[in-house]
C-alpha cells in the first residue's frame, strides 16, 4: 500500500489503533489561529481548504490529505511561515497576508498533553529531530505525517502540537471538513475576497 506518492509509515496502524481506543481524547476545541498567507490565493474558501498541504504535505499530513495549518498567537505564525527559507537556506520577499480564522472544532486530539504523547509512544524530541522533508523528498512517510493521517482516519478534527520554531508555541492542525459541525471562519474574509477580485485573474 502507498499514501499518495509516499510509502506509508511502518507505525501507521498501531497510531491508528491506538487512537480508535482512546475516542475520550476528541475533545471540542474553541478559538482563533493565525496563519501568513500568500497574496496568490487570499480568498476565504483558498485559505480553508487546505489544498495547499494536501498536494504537497506538510509536517502533520502527507500529500493527499487536506490540513489547514496555523498557530495560536501571530509571532507563532510568522516563525513558521519562516521555516521553508530556514530550511533550504533561501530568502522570501514576497508580500504575505497575516490572516486570522476564527474555528469551532468537535474533536481535536491535544499533543501536547504529555500522557497522551506517552500513551502513544512519541516525545517532543523525536518530533523535533524528524526530518520529515529529507523523508517526504525520499517518498517516505514521517512518523509525524503517520500520526496525523491516523488521526484523520479516527475522525478527529485537529490536532494541538508544539511549534518546531518557537519554544512553547502551539500550533493549530484542521482536517477540513471532518465534522459536519466544524466551523472555520476567516475574520474580515470578505476585505479578502475583495482584494482576490481586484487583482483579477
Amino acid at each position: 500500500m502507498r499514501v499518495g506518492r509516499i510509502h506509508p509509515h511502518p507505525r501507521f496502524a498501531e497510531l491508528r489503533d491506538t487512537l480508535s481506543a482512546h475516542p475520550d481524547w476528541l475533545k471540542p476545541w474553541s478559538g482563533t489561529f493565525y496563519r501568513f498567507q500568500t497574496l496568490d490565493f487570499p480568498a476565504p474558501e483558498n485559505v480553508l481548504g487546505g489544498q495547499g498541504a494536501r498536494q504537497h504535505g506538510g509536517r502533520w499530513n502527507p500529500p493527499g490529505i487536506s490540513a489547514l495549518y496555523g498557530s495560536t498567537a501571530d509571532h507563532t505564525a510568522l516563525e513558521e511561515s519562516k521555516a521553508n527559507d530556514r530550511y533550504y537556506g533561501i530568502e522570501t520577499k514576497s508580500p504575505r497576508l497575516l490572516v486570522a480564522v476564527e474555528a469551532r472544532l468537535a474533536g481535536v486530539i491535544d499533543l501536547t498533553s504529555s500522557p497522551i504523547r506517552r500513551a502513544l509512544g512519541i516525545t517532543l524530541e523525536e518530533m523535533a529531530a524528524e526530518d520529515w522533508r529529507k523523508l517526504l523528498q525520499a517518498g517516505k512517510e514521517s512518523t509525524s505525517q503517520a500520526l496525523g493521517r491516523a488521526a484523520a482516519a479516527t475522525g478527529a478534527s485537529g490536532l494541538l502540537v508544539r511549534s518546531a520554531a518557537i519554544p512553547r508555541g502551539i500550533n493549530v492542525v484542521v482536517f477540513p471538513g471532518a465534522h459536519q459541525s466544524d466551523r472555520l471562519t476567516m475574520v474580515e474574509g470578505d476585505k479578502l475576497a475583495q482584494l482576490r477580485a481586484k487583482a483579477g485573474p
